[in-house]
């Protein structure tokens, strides 16, 4: 089997193939994935919103899809505490009424704590910031149209390999099918490790099919070989960006490979789950504190 190096080394991956598709990326990624890609994408935003992430780098972030649901997430956040809050006042209120006025101190203390709270709850995800990185000119530019003048957002034009960010930038990196285009992944897992605060998550979500001869199997590698690069070229009318999809999915490493390859770079608390209906694989790890 080819190995992604030289599946990379093989394609242009920066200035011809994923320049060319930046336009209609997005829609064609719908119709290749029947619409699981949204599905999947749900599942690694709630799972990076169970973690802190005052300061996120979306990796090879694309046309910023993953990166505007990163930003909107901040924003469901903080409607939640302040709904709780409101609850809290409604029912301090509801007390008061019952308990008269020798509760009214008591009721304003516990009022003003909740306001307090959600006032600091919102002052810090506005201060969240989202930074996105890719080395395409054109998928950065579609990406800066999608989120607009969102002050917490901002992208950057870099490589995997050579993150131009000082260490412990961040809190959370993700990386959402970007890890089969990084021409050392040993490298960029090692400068992911390195702009991490320490306790930071490594969220990557991947194309990774299972081995296997089940009638299952044999029907999801048939896809990927022969009907998904012709449904991405007549999408896209570009042939190779979609045979080049093909290669890399074909070759890449299995999960357990991954994981492996994580630890190695230092990762700890290693894990993946796979995604229904099974051709991709939700991956996380720690940097040790």
């Amino acid at each position: 089997m080819t190995s992604p190096t030289e599946i990379s080394a093989r394609y242009d991956l920066t200035n011809g193939i994923f320049n060319a598709i930046a336009q209609s990326y997005d829609r064609t990624n719908g119709i290749l994935s029947f619409g699981f890609n949204a599905m999947w994408h749900r599942r690694m935003i709630r799972e990076v919103g169970k973690v802190p992430h005052q300061k996120i780098l979306d990796l090879a972030c694309g046309t910023g899809t993953l990166t505007k649901k990163l930003a909107r997430l901040q924003n469901a956040q903080t409607t939640a505490r302040d709904r709780d809050s409101l609850q809290n006042a409604q029912t301090t209120a509801r007390d008061g009424d019952s308990l008269q006025n020798a509760q009214t101190t008591a009721r304003d203390r516990h009022s003003l704590q909740n306001a307090q709270t959600t006032a600091r709850d919102r002052d810090s995800l506005q201060n969240a910031q989202i930074t996105g990185v890719d080395p395409s000119a054109n998928m950065l530019s579609v990406a800066k149209k999608r989120l607009g003048k969102k002050g917490n957002v901002t992208f950057v034009k870099g490589y995997a390999e050579s993150l131009p960010f000082s260490e412990g930038s961040f809190a959370v990196v993700t990386v959402s099918y970007g890890i089969r285009n990084f021409a050392d992944l040993e490298a960029s897992l090692l400068e992911i490790k390195r702009v991490l605060q320490p306790g930071g998550r490594l969220f990557i979500l991947e194309f990774s099919p299972e081995k296997g001869d089940s009638p299952a199997h044999i029907i999801k590698r048939y896809y990927i070989h022969k009907i998904l690069p012709r449904i991405g070229w007549i999408s896209t009318g570009q042939r190779q960006a979609y045979e080049y999809l093909r290669d890399s999915v074909e070759s890449f490493p299995q999960a357990a490979v991954i994981c492996s390859k994580m630890e190695d770079a230092g990762f700890t608390e290693v894990s993946h789950t796979r995604l229904k209906p099974g051709v991709a694989v939700l991956f996380t790890g720690v940097k040790l504190r």
